[in-house]
């Protein structure tokens, strides 16, 4: 499919994909802090850490499977010597700086933990603490 090689969809797949990448670390960061979000948060949390762990098999780095996707367009680009980790990778491209991949996994690995202990921790009160489940999509009033 010519189409699907073209590097103008290629290069609006790279978008895609960085927007979508970038949108999903801030709400495993920092999903937690919307309540109406936060059973929705725990999930995604625990997916992305459950993809981590699937796909370590696979490519031995436990890269998300958005990296392998996007790192997979970015080599049809002709991108070369890519780093790691998306991390890394989005750190130099936005910024600049380069930080090793020890660092990056480091970093990525500490804010899911804690972004995983927080939204537990707030759903198990709110959710199951009060005796009451309760729908992301209720309308009920928090105190």
């Amino acid at each position: 499919m010519v189409i699907l090689d073209s590097t103008g969809f290629l290069q609006f797949v790279d978008l895609v994909l960085d927007f979508s990448h970038i949108a999903l670390m801030l709400f495993i960061v920092f999903g937690w802090l919307m309540p109406r979000l936060r059973l929705l948060h725990l999930s995604v949390v625990l997916v992305t850490g459950s993809s981590w762990l699937i796909f370590a098999h696979a490519n031995g780095l436990a890269n998300c499977i958005l990296t392998d996707w996007h790192y997979q367009i970015l080599r049809k680009l002709g991108e070369t010597n890519l780093p790691e980790t998306y991390a890394q990778y989005t750190l130099k491209r936005l910024t600049g700086i380069s930080i090793q991949k020890n660092t990056a996994f480091t970093i990525t690995r500490l804010c899911w933990l804690i972004s995983l202990i927080i939204s537990s921790i707030q759903t198990y009160r709110e959710h199951w603490q009060t005796g009451k489940i309760k729908c992301i999509n209720s309308h009920y009033r928090h105190e």
